[in-house]
């Protein structure tokens, strides 16, 4: 027994004991910090700053819990992204972009920038089930769950949020129950999306058959979720907005959000009511600055910065020796990802009528190593056609191998969806136009992607047009088009100097016609065309003894079109290009009584020069139209051969259309200053421009000389309304002309 004593002895103090037979350690006398991050929009940039001084001083945090932006800065930090990360991602994101669901205009599939040259109004109503549907949020989310997707790819495969580096947890609020719903689980970057959906302005989403919203309406500052987690201490930094001032409450807006937020209020306070002696609340001094000054995030950093220091006397209390901290910064890290190659790709079906064009688009990336930026950019592409709520990834291991499932969602508020067109143009001298428009389009009709779209004028233009768009192919870059058009359309006759209408034609114009295209990228689009039409022209003003009371056109027409579009927005675009030219043969074919051959040319040039001063833009644009045969009369004076110049930036100072021929020319130069805040989420931008032009149009074409161009020039002020550009200008042309216009369109004048 001595001797087996003296083993253990001997054991002891050698250290090599085995484990069964040591004394266990001593718990250790760290107490588990919980961090709590409330809501408050854009004022929640200032959580980073906190978390700089906290990993500054040493200070480990054992749990973490937030709402809203408090959502996701405790889910990057939970994570394990460090503050300086997150400092960087929050002061250099685009949020005018972030917060657009749309993908760059660039981008964007041509049919759908064609509708950017149709003057209609950027929104969107649905009809289903007998009654019109709008959508549930301005803003749908797709960008920001992309961007969370991707911050946070090194957790596809975390499904309980207690395996994170920091155990986690989400606040978010059933909007049909009313109560709040807390994430520990399940896809983290859904959750932290479903904890900011800011009602009105995000949608909701859905998970597990529950509606959600943001989850500041029930727990904005969530100190009861830590307190659930076993937090011993807390840290809690409260970012909420403070209530509006009596002054502030002038409409019915702003009184229905103090009355949510006075709701809110109520609830944080009972929340931040139940904190202890050694808890230690944080309350950021962010004064003014607004939930949605997401352009401010540096300043709220450091203003969190200054707040958390200010409590250092309390924090210091929870700091960790350098050892410690070494070994919790070694655990606290992103995990390593290893991309690899995506061995197969699948698409949901349960929200989706269009599964197979999604997987013709995305095939490309089978076979190739995963790489989330060019995943984005795929499906951006995809969801610039319009027809889809949401398009969602997430990666897939089956077996040895690792895949993609794509995850669509067609838009719930079809699947016919409407927008509404408007066009104003008034010279103040008696002459005035508009044009009111409607589009219903079904989209998604076959598995392959195709849509009808259906078009209606009433106002200068009257009538109808319909189309059947069916993509088909590799990438679906190739299409085919049967349309039908029955419209009616005001020509205006003006005498030689453009000063006075002389008569004016009411056009009856039915087309009946079939195109197919070539669209293998974003920016150009090759297609070609068939149609038999018939223009009736009745005289409506004027003279029958000077002009003809009726002229009737009926022509077959075959075109030869390319387009090139890389304009980053056509109503007041920065950069990029749009080239359009358009060949017309016209023969006696089918019963036509039409010969002859049109060129058109519209280009229109915005050039990048990189300046450290994006204020200032300068549009350079060509316009041209000829009738090729000189000598063909008859061709010369049909409807179809004319072009029309006259109007704001085309030949400022005439009235609108005031001239017309078969031969047609304008150059210009438009020079335009955007003012305000450039970086603000939520602004109207207001341009201050000028304008110099030259052209004419001509009968003939033996009488296109350079001496014989009008020059003209403008200024202007140009806002950018909910509605849509909106132009107060000045005009003066050679001559003596001059005009004020109120017009309503795109700085680019397209023809309509």
């Amino acid at each position: 027994m001595r001797c087996s004593l003296a083993l253990i002895a001997l054991l002891l103090l050698c250290g090599c004991l085995p484990a069964w037979a040591q004394t266990p350690h001593a718990p250790s006398t760290t107490p588990c910090i919980g961090l709590v991050l409330g809501g408050g929009g854009a004022r929640g940039a200032a959580h980073i700053g906190v978390l700089e001084v906290l990993e500054r001083e040493h200070i480990p945090i054992c749990r973490i819990a937030g709402t809203s932006m408090g959502s996701i800065v405790g889910g990057l930090y939970a994570a394990g992204y460090t503050p300086q990360e997150m400092h960087d991602i929050i002061t250099t994101l685009d949020w005018n972009d972030l917060f657009s669901d749309n993908p760059a205009r660039e981008d964007m599939p041509m049919r759908r920038k064609d509708a950017d040259y149709r003057y209609l109004l950027n929104f969107e109503v649905g009809y289903k089930n007998g009654r019109i549907v709008t959508p549930a949020g301005v803003v749908q989310g797709q960008k920001l769950l992309l961007l969370l997707r991707r911050l946070l790819i090194s957790t596809w495969d975390v499904h309980d949020f207690d395996q994170l580096p920091i155990p986690f947890r989400a606040v978010a609020t059933d909007i049909v129950a009313g109560k709040p719903v807390v994430f520990g689980s399940g896809d983290l970057a859904v959750s932290i999306r479903s904890s900011m959906s800011v009602p009105g302005a995000f949608a909701p989403t859905s998970v597990d058959d529950q509606l959600l919203v943001d989850g500041g309406l029930m727990d904005n500052v969530p100190i009861d979720v830590m307190r659930s987690m076993g937090a011993e201490r807390l840290i809690v930094v409260d970012v909420s907005s403070p209530l509006a001032t009596k002054e502030e409450l002038s409409n019915p807006v702003a009184v229905l959000n103090q009355m949510v937020s006075a709701l809110m209020a109520e609830k944080t306070q009972r929340q931040l009511d139940t904190l202890g002696p050694n808890d230690i609340l944080i309350h950021p001094a962010l004064g003014d600055m607004s939930a949605a000054e997401f352009n401010r995030g540096a300043q709220a950093i450091a203003i969190g910065r200054a707040a958390a220091e200010a409590a250092l006397p309390k924090l210091r209390a929870l700091a960790v020796d350098p050892q410690a901290w070494a070994n919790y910064t070694a655990s606290h890290r992103q995990r390593q990802f290893d991309p690899g190659l995506v061995a197969f790709l699948k698409v949901d079906t349960k929200h989706t009528d269009s599964a197979n064009y999604i997987a013709e688009r995305m095939d490309p990336e089978v076979g190739k190593p995963f790489d989330p930026k060019q995943t984005e950019q795929q499906i951006g592409s995809i969801y610039g056609r319009g027809n889809y709520q949401q398009i969602d990834y997430r990666l897939q291991q089956d077996g040895d191998q690792r895949g993609l499932l794509i995850i669509p969602t067609d838009k719930p508020w079809g699947p016919l969806y409407g927008k509404l067109g408007f066009q104003l143009d008034d010279d103040f001298a008696g002459r005035s136009e508009y044009l009111i428009s409607a589009e219903v389009t079904a989209t998604n009709i076959n598995s392959l992607g195709a849509e009808w779209r259906n078009t209606f004028w009433a106002g200068r233009i009257g009538g109808l047009a319909s189309e059947f768009y069916q993509p088909f192919g590799q990438n679906a870059t190739v299409y085919v088009m049967p349309s039908v058009l029955l419209r009616n359309e005001d020509f205006p006759v003006f005498n030689s100097s453009g000063n006075t209408q002389l008569a004016e034609y009411r056009i009856r114009r039915s087309y009946l016609g079939l195109e197919t295209g070539w669209s293998p990228s974003p920016h150009w689009r090759l297609q070609t065309s068939f149609g038999r039409g018939r223009d009736n022209g009745d005289l409506r003003i004027g003279s029958p003894t000077t002009f003809p009371p009726s002229q009737t056109s009926d022509y077959s027409v075959a075109k030869l079109g390319l387009d090139w579009d890389s304009l980053d927005n056509a109503q007041f675009p920065t950069r990029g290009s749009h080239v359009n030219f358009d060949y017309e043969v016209y023969r006696p074919f089918l019963g036509s009584n039409v010969n002859g051959d049109l060129a058109r040319l519209v280009a229109d040039w915005v050039p990048d020069y990189g300046l450290s001063d994006s204020r200032y833009h300068l549009l350079l644009g060509l316009r041209m139209s000829s009738v090729l045969d000189n000598n063909n009369t008859a061709f010369k004076n049909a409807f179809e051969a004319q072009g029309f110049l006259g109007g704001f930036l085309n030949l400022s100072g005439y009235a609108e259309r005031s001239l017309y021929g078969n031969q047609t020319a304008l150059a210009r130069a438009v020079l335009y200053r955007r003012t305000g805040q450039m970086d603000a989420l939520f602004s109207t931008p207001i341009y201050i421009g000028a304008s110099l032009e030259a052209g004419n149009t001509w009968h003939d074409r033996s009488d296109v000389r350079f001496d014989s161009l009008i020059y003209a020039s403008s200024l202007f002020l140009g806002i950018q309304t909910p509605l849509g550009p909106l132009f107060l200008g000045y005009g003066y042309a050679q001559g003596g002309h001059n005009s004020v216009y109120l017009t309503f369109g795109s700085l680019l004048r397209p023809a309509q």
